[in-house]
């Protein structure tokens, strides 16, 4: 299937080059923190153990962690701080102690899923961009006909 193939074939390039390239490190992270996901896969939060800072072995501080975008309260509401530290560890504990933390399931699914159910919406506007596109190289196509040489 589609979502098979995303997870086969992005997951381990995206993971890994996630600290990397901050463009795609902001984009994860709000990716991660609009669909409430964590990781890529239907792994979930476990992906982040294929990410060189994350992976357990690693003797970053950030080992056996996931970033601070898959966790559920990582903004002090008081404060308005962010608490980057708040995946730390996760990974070593059970999914059940994780789900309280940060968000287990994989964004490849949700945003599967968030896809289905605004398909009419995404279609609408797809087709309105092309309309528009359409449109505006006719009046190009007309205004060429006008200029005389």
């Amino acid at each position: 299937s589609m979502q098979s193939l995303l997870e086969e074939n992005f997951t381990d390039k995206i993971i890994h080059t996630y600290r990397d390239d901050p463009d795609l490190q902001n984009f994860i992270d709000f990716a991660q923190q609009k669909f409430r996901c964590c990781g890529l896969s239907s792994e979930g939060y476990i992906d982040w153990s294929k990410n060189e800072y994350f992976n357990c072995s690693s003797p970053s501080v950030e080992h056996c962690g996931v970033p601070f975008s898959c966790c559920i309260n990582a903004t002090d509401l008081s404060s308005r701080l962010v608490n980057i530290m708040c995946g730390y560890g996760v990974q070593n504990l059970s999914v059940a102690e994780a789900s309280k933390r940060v968000w287990t399931s994989g964004c490849i699914e949700i945003v599967r899923s968030w896809a289905e159910r605004n398909l009419y919406t995404i279609a609408g506007i797809a087709l309105g961009v092309a309309l528009s596109q359409l449109f505006v190289i006719y009046l190009a196509k007309t205004l060429e006909g006008q200029i005389d040489l």
